[in-house]
């Protein structure tokens, strides 16, 4: 499965050169916890509700005056949209992040998966093979139940 059929389309984004207090009321006003920063397209970092608080108003900065770029996170891990869940799951273990941006074979953003969009999937596989595997047990075996 490419994790391009799973991620969020389209991630929402903000530009490097955007202040910190327009990076938050973003996040406010559209429900978010994060936006991926972008520079012609292209993902450059990321900036969630927690660096806001931890870079800027932990450190007493003027968040009218401090840039995204400023604060965001980088290096910016990122994975290629026709890979797997599979490699997603493992770059997200291996960088001990919790989004991940998706790109093109361009380098052009397309979208964004979290750790929380897989465990769902995971979720739903799981409950799906439960499902399954109940329809096909023989009614009336069990290990508790005695032949008469």
């Amino acid at each position: 499965m490419p994790v391009g059929d799973y991620c969020e389309k389209p991630a929402a984004t903000i530009l490097g050169n955007e202040t910190v207090r327009a990076a938050a009321r973003r996040l406010r006003d559209e429900g978010l916890g994060s936006l991926v920063v972008v520079s012609e397209g292209r993902p450059i970092g990321i900036v969630t509700d927690r660096d806001l608080v931890m870079k800027t108003l932990c450190s007493r900065l003027d968040p009218g005056a401090v840039r995204v770029d400023e604060i965001a996170s980088r290096p910016l891990v990122t994975i290629e949209q026709d890979r797997s869940v599979e490699d997603a799951v493992r770059t997200i273990r291996d960088h001990a992040v919790r989004r991940l941006p998706v790109v093109d074979d361009k380098g052009a953003l397309v979208g964004i998966v979290s750790a929380d969009d897989l465990l769902a999937l995971a979720a739903g596989e799981l409950s799906g093979l439960a499902v399954a595997a109940r329809a096909q047990r023989p009614s009336g075996s069990g290990c508790g139940r005695q032949a008469q």
